[in-house]
Order: structure tokens, then C-alpha cells, then sequence
């Protein structure tokens, strides 16, 4: 399942795209990588089956990134968590924050859960997604409630070594933009010396 880069045949790292139905999960894909604008993804379809796509912007960031449909199943015999969840560098889960989050929460749970027992070594990030309608002071009390929520969770299942970072995010400012080159840097195994380099450069 996995692309391969046909000059050196390394797998390139997978990026998964998750969430709940509606929390804007192929909105945020089209938007950062098709330049879609954002009031165009108000007519998207819902995803119903697993969308993968090759990013291949040079030949430092490269990647995959597989768009999930909200309403997977992990319990069904059939979807395959362990080999997907295997070949993972990052995990973006998104959340509506303008909807009730309990149910978000609880799958967040059972993925993150899910996919480190099967790689511990995948960088889990949560986007709260939609806070373009929310007031400054709102979206610190979501990031609070939710960075809270979140971790209690993962101390209750005895699994607080698992780290969750959050990002606020929408589609309709610079946000998701910053956030997902946040999680590309982080699976970029140069970016240490290309920073150097650059500190270099400018000096």
C-alpha cells in the first residue's frame, strides 16, 4: 500500500488524516495541497472510503497522506489498523470545535490508543479545527478543555507517555497552513541540518 520513491526505493512517510463525519478533514487536504478556496469545500462530498494521495513538493518534503472517512471502523475484520497504522509517521486527528466533542474525544482515545500499541514511534497531533467562528478568549478555553480532556484520558488508561500536540486551526486563515507544516517538519529526518544550514545562510 505504501508509494515508493522509485530513485532510492525508500517508503515515503505517511501522514493519516482522521476525525469524525463534517469535522473537515478533506477540506483542510484540499485547501493546503489543491489551493481550493475555503467557501468552495462547503461543497465537498463526505469521504467514504480511504482517499491517499503522493505530496511531492521537493525532494526534502515528501510524503503520503491518506484522508480518512469519519466513520471507520477498527473493530471491522476487514480494515487492516495494524499494517496502516504500521508504516505511520503522523497521525492528525481533527476536531469540530463548534460541535459537541465527547464523541471526538472518545475516538480520539480509541485511535491514539490503537495506533501505539501497534508503532509508539508515530507523532500524534490534534487539530481544533473551525475556530475562525470563535472569539479569542473561546479558543483558549477549547484548546484548555480539550488539552485537558484529552491527556485525562490517557492518565486514566495508564498511557500519559503518549504525547498529543494540539494546534487551533481553519481553513480560512494562515492556521492550518502553519500547523500542518509543523507535523510535515517533524517527519522531515534533514531538517536539523537544513536549519543549521539556513542559521548558517543568514549569519
Amino acid at each position: 500500500l505504501g508509494f515508493t520513491n522509485s530513485l532510492n526505493g525508500e517508503v515515503k512517510p505517511r501522514i493519516l488524516l482522521m476525525g469524525l463525519r463534517r469535522s473537515g478533514k478533506s477540506s483542510i487536504q484540499k485547501v493546503v495541497f489543491h489551493k481550493m478556496s475555503p467557501n468552495e469545500t462547503l461543497f465537498l462530498e463526505s469521504t467514504n472510503k480511504i482517499c491517499r494521495e503522493d505530496v511531492s513538493n521537493s525532494s526534502f518534503v515528501s510524503f503520503q497522506i491518506w484522508d480518512f472517512p469519519g466513520q471507520i471502523d477498527f473493530f471491522d475484520p476487514s480494515f487492516d489498523y495494524e499494517m496502516i497504522f504500521r508504516g505511520t509517521g503522523a497521525l492528525i486527528f481533527v476536531i469540530d470545535s463548534q460541535d459537541d466533542y465527547v464523541e471526538a474525544l472518545n475516538r480520539l482515545h480509541l485511535t491514539v490508543t490503537r495506533a501505539y500499541a501497534v508503532n509508539p514511534d508515530i507523532n500524534f497531533e490534534v487539530f481544533i479545527h473551525k475556530v475562525d467562528g470563535l472569539s479569542d478568549d473561546q479558543k483558549i478555553d477549547k484548546q484548555r478543555d480539550i488539552h485537558k480532556r484529552a491527556n485525562d484520558d490517557q492518565v486514566d488508561a495508564g498511557l500519559e507517555r503518549i504525547h498529543l500536540s494540539f494546534y487551533l486551526t481553519s481553513i480560512y486563515d494562515h492556521s492550518i497552513f502553519e500547523a500542518f507544516s509543523k507535523v510535515v517538519q517533524k517527519l522531515i529526518p534533514q531538517l536539523p541540518t537544513l536549519e543549521n544550514l539556513l542559521n548558517i545562510f543568514i549569519s
